[in-house]
């Protein structure tokens, strides 16, 4: 909660934020250069890759093979043909 004046409101961001960060940086309690790096930081140390602020997606290069794209899931794709919108061109 935070205390403006004599009046109350509810803070809705997060205040513990959990080890490994948070998946929305909006929720982060402060907004900055520092708070957005360091939660990165402790996604990446976690291998987790993909970090949203609001409705844009971050991908942080992980430089190892993380099981987010395996034989399994790209065999499937392997044969289709290209988006029709990209022949359009």
């Amino acid at each position: 909660m935070v205390y403006l004046g004599s009046k109350h409101r509810y803070h809705w961001q997060a205040q513990n934020v959990k080890v490994s960060g948070v998946d929305d940086m909006v929720l982060l309690s402060k907004i900055s250069e520092d708070a957005i790096t360091d939660n990165l930081k402790k996604r990446y140390m976690d291998d987790y890759i993909f970090t949203y602020i609001g409705p844009v997606l971050i991908s942080v290069n992980p430089f190892k093979q993380l099981p987010y794209f395996t034989e399994r899931e790209l065999e499937p794709r392997l044969h289709h043909p290209p988006l029709r919108w990209q022949g359009l061109t």
